[in-house]
C-alpha cells in the first residue's frame, strides 16, 4: 500500500474537509452505481441474460455491435469503474481518524 503525504497548516481541519468530501464523493457514488444498475437490469430484462454472461460473450466477440451492445457493455465497464472507485474511498475514509 502507497502512502500519500500532503503538507497543511492544521491536520485536524484538513482529515475533516478530506473525510467530508470522500462522504460526499461516495453518495454520488452510490448514486451512480444504483442507476448503473438499474441500466443493466432493464439489459437483462430485455435481452433474457445477466450482465456478467453478456460481457464474457462480448469480450469474445459473440455478441454483435449494435447499440444496444455497446451501451450494455459499457454501461457494464462503467460500473466496474465506479465500484473500484468506491472501494478506494471507502478504504480512505476508514483512515480519516
Amino acid at each position: 500500500m502507497e502512502v500519500i503525504k500532503f503538507k497543511v497548516p492544521d491536520v485536524a481541519t484538513a482529515i475533516g474537509v478530506l473525510e467530508t468530501s470522500l462522504k460526499r464523493e461516495m453518495f454520488l457514488l452510490d448514486k451512480s452505481i444504483l442507476d448503473t444498475k438499474k441500466k443493466l437490469r432493464d439489459f437483462e430484462d430485455k435481452y433474457r441474460m445477466r450482465s456478467e454472461e453478456f460481457f464474457e460473450k462480448f469480450n469474445k466477440g459473440l455478441t454483435g455491435d449494435d447499440q444496444d451492445t455497446m451501451l450494455w457493455a459499457a454501461e457494464y465497464e462503467a460500473l466496474k469503474l465506479l465500484e473500484k472507485e468506491r472501494s478506494i474511498i471507502k478504504q480512505m475514509l476508514s483512515q480519516c481518524k
